[in-house]
């Protein structure tokens, strides 16, 4: 008996030494809100993810404040009030006769949201708390069940094949048969600026490296961009919220054809006058690479220091099928001959930046790991031929 009696005190002793030291974490964490500002604002709107899923949360920051609405889907939403604490934001949650804390932490594409329960002192019981990741709107890739099957491994996808259809599969799939593709497939693909950039974007969202895409691989697709997933994944979001990703589309649409094209002749199965202006019109692309960051900050160069942040408002929405499909093809054709039209021209304007590193070039073996998403369109591009 006397025993039972000192286990159940130990276990009450440690219930109660857990509950204590996390009152104290949370106290530690306020007392730091006098702390400079170090990480990105926590403005936004976001959508739950996992766990969260349905859920919305809606944040503003503003001289060190933290505001902003939590909508759990179950009842009306709870209003968030709080302070910056260094690299988090915590507070309190308040709706409906409940009250809770919060604690939230930012991520590359979102927010780790923790909702506190008040214990019965009135004090945050983080020994209950439920953690919540949230993604910015509009940055969610589509579902599983919006892709088409893709070969499974083992199978050996033709060029030709991955051009008409890499945007319909999902983005693991992609990344897998493009990293399976012939050596001098994937090098051609990345002479190419807008072609390249595409893949990467698709590659990114794949959280990379993962057990699809090695840190090799991975080191070589950015090396010669000279940037991250994060960077890059977030300048794409900037070129979608500005209406301009049809813009970037039709570029690649128009390189994913040369490519196409540079291959057949390639392989004996177009004319030789056909191959001369194919020739022509892919030298001064490929003269004139740029990164895929920079290609991004073209179409929607970053906000000035005398800017103001935009309003809260939402995004986008994914695009369709039908939108991606009526993105014109810029390779004419007049007798068979492709000719060089407006897009080339377009392409051919500004400096002339070449690639940081050929295809093949030594990589370093180790790379951080990368987290994000962006909506994709599924069209492919039309075929010439």
């Amino acid at each position: 008996m006397a025993r039972a009696i000192g286990v159940r005190r130990l276990v009450l002793c440690k219930g109660w030494l857990q509950a204590a030291l996390g009152v104290c974490l949370f106290v530690a964490l306020l007392l730091l809100s006098g702390q400079p500002v170090r990480a990105a604002g926590f403005s936004g709107k976001f959508d739950g993810i996992g766990t969260a899923a349905g859920m919305t949360l809606t944040l503003q920051e503003a001289d060190g404040r933290v505001v902003g609405r939590f909508d759990a889907r179950r009842g009306d939403p709870f209003t968030l009030n709080g302070r910056r604490t260094g690299e988090a934001a915590q507070g309190s949650v308040t709706g409906a006769g409940q009250q809770y804390f919060f604690h939230v932490e930012p991520r590359p594409l979102g927010v780790q949201f923790l909702l506190i329960p008040t214990g019965p002192d009135g004090a945050p019981d983080v020994s209950g708390a439920t953690d919540y990741s949230f993604i910015q709107q509009g940055l969610q890739v589509p579902q599983p069940s919006d892709f088409r099957p893709a070969p499974p491994r083992g199978i050996d996808v033709d060029i030709f094949d991955f051009i008409d259809t890499f945007r319909e599969w999902s983005p693991r799939d992609m990344a897998r048969i493009y990293l399976a593709l012939d050596s001098r497939y994937q090098e051609l693909i990345q002479l190419f600026d807008h072609a390249a950039a595409e893949i990467l974007w698709r590659v990114c969202t794949t959280s990379p490296p993962n057990d699809v895409v090695s840190h090799v691989q991975l080191t070589r697709l950015l090396e010669r961009q000279r940037t991250d997933c994060p960077s890059f994944l977030a300048q794409t979001a900037r070129v979608r919220d500005a209406g301009l990703l049809n813009e970037f589309l039709r570029k690649a649409n128009f390189q994913f054809e040369l490519i196409r094209e540079t291959v057949k002749c390639d392989r004996g199965l177009s004319p030789e006058t056909k191959c001369a202006d194919v020739g022509a019109m892919s030298s001064p692309l490929m003269m004139r690479w740029r990164r895929a960051e920079d290609i991004m900050l073209s179409l929607a160069p970053e906000k000035t220091e005398g800017e103001k942040a935009p309003a809260l408002s939402p995004l986008p929405e994914t695009h369709s099928v039908s939108e991606a499909e009526e993105v014109p093809v810029p390779l004419a054709r007049q007798d068979d001959t492709p000719t060089l039209a407006a897009p080339v021209a377009e392409e051919a304007a500004g400096d002339i930046r070449l690639p940081r590193a050929r295809p093949g070039t030594p990589v370093a073996e180790e790379l951080p790991a990368y987290d994000g998403a962006l909506p994709f369109p599924m069209a492919r591009p039309a075929r010439d031929g």
